[in-house]
């Protein structure tokens, strides 16, 4: 319901939350489509019951356009789209022409959906975003090498449409149809997204390979118990801190406490040369 999400809304604020994501179709394995005037149904009136009382930034997590459209003229600044425009054929100009920024997520389900890792996945995009020999030369490339086709693609649809470069993070999709080495080696690769020079946006809380490599190390991850929960949000935090030192710009979490303690860390890590040149006092 509206109040609820209201609700939760406030107290992510209150934690510190300086972006909310919200979204009204879940892209989780095992999900279905959701059709698009119920998804503006459920995702246009918890933006304006929060806009009504806050300036927080808002994102809303859609690859359909007309939702996109219907957010951003109810409140929403962001469209967080994990089809990275080529979803839609309607998405990059809508956000051109509310001037609004765009996050474009690499999509290894739409790049390989052959692959054993997409194929839990729902289908994303109205249609096919690559010809079938595209599908093929990408099925036997380097994960990271296949992103940045992703991306070239993703970048030119913006620039065709007029979306501002300013204006646009990358995602590079962890978590969405890639194995447990895939996963890694992305997180190994945003120090090149930077260096192509666009911001990060980047969402690995209670991803399943982060729980796959605690679970392997011997930790309690099942969710139903208090132990196995805090594990995995704490596991998830570790990533934080690490992507923070890195300096990441944006995370996608669930917790808020948990990680802004840990971004703090990173953060500082990451700024080490600005940081005063104290000395500290002992331990009391």
């Amino acid at each position: 319901s509206v109040d609820a999400a209201l609700q939760q809304a406030r107290k992510l604020i209150q934690e510190g939350a300086q972006l909310l994501d919200i979204g009204g179709e879940s892209t989780r394995p095992g999900s279905h489509y959701v059709e698009i005037q119920e998804e503006i149904d459920r995702v246009v009136p918890v933006i304006k019951a929060i806009r009504k009382e806050s300036d927080v930034l808002i994102s809303v997590d859609t690859w359909k356009s007309q939702v996109a459209a219907a957010a951003l003229e109810d409140g929403a600044d962001i469209v967080n789209d994990i089809t990275g425009f080529l979803g839609d054929p309607k998405m990059a100009a809508v956000v051109a022409e509310h001037e609004a920024s765009a996050v474009l997520m690499f999509n290894p389900v739409m790049a390989r959906p052959h692959h054993p890792s997409s194929t839990i996945f729902p289908t994303f995009g109205f249609e096919p975003a690559f010809t079938e020999a595209e599908l093929q030369t990408m099925a036997q490339e380097p994960i990271q090498d296949v992103m940045w086709t992703f991306f070239d693609r993703s970048l030119a649809v913006a620039k065709e449409a007029g979306v501002q470069t300013e204006r646009i993070m990358l995602d590079p999709g962890i978590g969405f149809g890639l194995t447990k080495r895939e996963n890694l080696l992305l997180l190994q690769e945003l120090e090149t997204i930077h260096q192509k020079g666009y911001p990060i946006f980047l969402g690995v809380s209670r991803k399943r390979f982060v729980v796959n490599i605690i679970e392997e190390a011997g930790f309690e991850t099942d969710p139903a118990t208090e132990t196995g929960f805090w594990n995995r949000d704490l596991a998830s935090s570790h990533l934080t801190s690490i992507a923070a030192s890195q300096g990441v710009e944006v995370v996608r979490v669930h917790d808020i406490p948990l990680h802004k303690m840990a971004a703090s860390l990173g953060q500082a890590i990451f700024q080490a040369q600005e940081a005063a040149d104290t000395n500290l006092k002992q331990y009391k």
